[in-house]
């Protein structure tokens, strides 16, 4: 090789020999290095200081190069026949932020399970009204729907009651939606037509793919022409789309402040409200008062007290007049009788016999009042509790989509029950005993929601608090906290914590939250979201998962065949076989470890490189490929060629990639032989002062 560091020896063995600087001035330039020259001075490699510092550069260029070449392989998706072989390119901005692979030919699984028919979404649905049943099972879990289906509902309404039903199940991870087909066989190779349809889908990262349905009540789901989702036939379609990550998948996760376990909570003895929303519907509101003792006389004064009630479009005017001798049970009474429209008994002020109030001829629709009894811990004593009344308005089954709203009025009467704040979703309470400490309420706030559903999961753990026992010490305590995390998070899902009015949540630290998010990439500009970063794209054929945000979209490429692979090989081939030919022009200035760490690979996968055409030359070991033995070996035994080439860690390339990070990390120095084997080699630099008295004593001597 022209230029070679050898080169440069040979030159300054020749100069010593006698030869002439213009007879060896052909063989004086180095490669060429950015910022350097690639021209030296004559005498420049008069010394093994110069000499081994060029060599070290020389190798290490090299090496890099080989380096390279080995980062940019990556083993295809191989198919026979090898024109159906895939294999991902990524973008270099692409490589951190995600991972994509192709499935091979019959493997890959559609996303898709089930989808309907599709049709105009405003056109008449054309199925009896009635209220129908169905199933799904996924895996070995199954849940029952009802739907009911109204006379006037169109396309698009019946569709959208299925999915929002099924989007409703506790234990499913079964996303439906109503999608728009544009034109015949767009959203799945099984479905004509075009309009609106209902697709039953499965994110690619769930364990359990498979997906049945059954009507159980009428036949809705064979009105909707439901049927299962075509089967991916063949390879990855190939091409390039240009891939954003514009939003990275989060969990739902809350947690409390840190609190010492021993220490007394701060906390008001009694029942504290709050409320929880999962899901990704509409969810319900409630209005929860506070406990009364239904036999204690009530504090409000005899007289009239009136309230509104509003739910959606409607709204009610109503007043409850309370009596002398009233207990709270009258009052809770009389008001779930108002918003009922229920009449009630009460006793007359002597409690000599029952007086019948009053109730508004209707109810709004959709709004239920009831109390319950509920246990109260004691003001006095830690270990006991009296038995108390709560009065909870709410939203019906139904209904969860209209807000509702209790508005006070002359007297505050809501005020005085404590039915002031709207909670969203399911209400759960808190007893706090007296004396309770942070370890009691920690333990009771951790339980009071999974005791209610299996969507979410309670814990309370240790963690490390700065304590302040001592002023001036660095000191520390074992605190704990309690955490709540959504579990089977689904597309679109979230959880809400609601504080109620004793504003429990806030005195734990639990305002600050992490509700959960969906991922979302876009492909050649459409958007498409998971809940856990992975994608299916192709009908399931090309598989996608994100690590981080890329900023901006980039090409991911999928090429037909193994050309791609080939190229990558002979790069890295040719690569190796350069720093060989550097090895092989500088033999002895490099100590034989160094291409016994190369050569190894080589070596240890000799029986699989060779059926694969692999030969090496005599003289310098350089590697050579025969391209027809290469695709034979690949057709007749894919797998044996995958671990000769790319099976971790001790396939040909992997271990090439130790070789030379272990070369790297010794230092391309600790390779070189020692000075004193190449004096011979290497000319001792003269100075000028040194030439002239050498001269000068030849004069004197004659």
């Amino acid at each position: 090789m022209a230029g070679g560091i050898s080169d440069i020896y040979f030159t300054s063995l020749r100069l010593a020999k006698g030869e002439s600087v213009a007879e060896a001035s052909s063989v004086t330039s180095v490669p060429s290095l950015p910022g350097a020259s690639s021209h030296l001075p004559r005498d420049a490699w008069t010394s093994t200081e110069n000499a081994g510092d060029s060599l070290t550069a020389g190798l290490a260029l090299r090496l890099s190069r080989f380096e390279r070449a080995l980062a940019r392989f990556s083993w295809p998706t191989l198919d026979a026949p090898w024109q159906n072989s895939r294999l991902v390119v990524r973008n270099a901005g692409l490589e951190s932020a995600l991972a994509a692979r192709a499935e091979p030919s019959g493997t890959a699984i559609n996303p898709i399970k089930l989808l309907s028919s599709a049709k105009t979404s405003i056109a008449a649905s054309g199925i009896d009204p009635g209220d129908y049943r169905f199933q799904v099972t996924q895996g070995g879990v199954r849940e029952r729907f009802a739907v009911s289906v109204a006379s006037h509902d169109t396309w698009g309404g019946v569709l959208g009651k299925v999915a929002e039903a099924v989007n409703a199940a506790g234990s499913l991870s079964v996303r439906a939606e109503v999608r728009l087909q544009q034109a015949p066989f767009d959203l799945d190779a099984a479905l004509p037509g075009s309009g609106s349809a209902l697709t039953l889908s499965v994110n690619p990262a769930r364990t359990a793919q498979d997906v049945s349905v059954t009507d159980t009540s009428g036949r809705l789901l064979h009105a909707l022409g439901l049927r299962a989702a075509a089967v991916p036939d063949g390879p990855a379609a190939t091409g390039t789309r240009l891939i954003a990550a514009t939003r990275q998948a989060r969990p739902a996760f809350f947690q409390t402040t840190g609190f010492d376990p021993g220490a007394a909570a701060t906390l008001a003895t009694g029942l504290h409200t709050f409320s929880y929303a999962t899901g990704s519907g509409p969810q319900p509101t409630a209005y929860v008062s506070t406990a009364h003792d239904p036999d204690a006389a009530t504090s409000l004064a005899p007289g009239t007290y009136d309230f509104s009630l509003s739910l959606g479009g409607q709204s009610r005017d109503l007043s409850v007049t309370v009596k002398a001798g009233w207990t709270w049970g009258d009052v809770l009474n009389a008001v779930e009788g108002q918003i009922s429209s229920q009449p009630i008994a009460v006793w007359t002020a002597g409690q000599t016999g029952v007086e019948l109030l009053g109730a508004p001829g209707y109810a709004i629709p959709g709004v239920t009042a009831a109390s319950r009894t509920v246990s109260v811990p004691s003001a006095t004593d830690p270990l006991a509790a009296t038995s108390q009344r709560q009065l909870t308005v709410q939203t019906a089954a139904g209904y969860e989509g209209q807000p509702l709203a209790l508005t006070d009025g002359t007297g505050g009467l809501l005020s005085a029950l404590g039915l002031t704040t709207a909670l969203r979703g399911r209400p759960v309470s808190v007893a706090v005993a007296k004396d309770a400490t942070w370890d009691d309420v920690l333990g009771s706030v951790s339980r009071a929601i999974p005791m209610t559903t299996g969507r979410v999961s309670g814990r309370v753990a240790g963690q490390t608090l700065p304590s302040a026992v001592i002023p001036g010490q660095d000191l520390s305590l074992a605190g704990q906290a309690a955490m709540f995390s959504l579990q089977n998070r689904r597309l679109g899902e979230g959880l809400s914590l609601i504080d109620g009015a004793s504003g429990l949540l806030e005195s734990l630290g639990l305002t600050t939250q992490l509700p959960g998010q969906d991922g979302e990439i876009t492909v050649d500009g459409a958007a498409l979201a998971s809940e856990n970063g992975s994608y299916a794209l192709d009908s399931g054929r090309l598989l996608v998962e994100t690590r981080a945000d890329t900023g901006q979209a980039l090409p991911l490429t999928v090429t037909r065949d193994m050309e791609t692979t080939e190229k990558r090989l002979g790069d890295i081939v040719s690569s190796y076989n350069d720093v060989r030919k550097y090895l092989f022009r500088n033999s002895g200035f490099f100590t034989a470890p160094l291409a016994e760490r190369l050569s190894r690979p080589v070596a240890d996968n000799w029986n699989g490189l060779a059926d694969l055409g692999f030969s090496k030359t005599r003289r310098d070991d350089l590697l050579w490929v025969q391209n027809d033995r290469f695709w034979h070996g690949l057709y007749t035994d894919g797998a044996k060629a995958q671990n000769t080439l790319a099976r971790a860690p001790d396939g040909l390339i992997p271990a090439w990639k130790t070789a030379v990070d272990d070369i790297k990390a010794a230092g391309v120095s600790s390779y070189l032989a020692p000075e004193t084997d190449n004096l011979d080699r290497i000319r001792t630099r003269v100075s000028e002062f040194d030439l002239e008295r050498k001269n000068r004593l030849i004069d004197l001597l004659g």
